[in-house]
């Protein structure tokens, strides 16, 4: 009989990545955030910047992050 070997895989940290202000015009060169993990914790993003969930940012910034009408983030592997 064969055995089924089930490998326990890291689990993957999700990425974004900062794409930058949506208007190119402003001047605004980095975004100030609470970043979720600690207490009164923030941090500055840059344009091209890439954030690990978990451990640059919490799950829930990084969701509100995502929705921001200002900003531009993707979702990385």
């Amino acid at each position: 009989m064969a055995e089924n070997k089930q490998e326990k895989k890291a689990p993957e940290l999700n990425k974004i990545v900062c794409k930058g202000p949506k208007e190119k015009n402003t001047g605004v060169a980095a975004l100030r955030v609470q970043t979720g993990m600690k207490k009164n914790e923030k941090a500055d993003i840059y344009n091209g910047q890439t954030l690990i969930v978990d451990r640059d940012i919490s799950k829930e910034v990084a969701d509100k992050l995502l929705q921001m009408d200002s900003w531009k983030f993707e979702e990385v592997k």
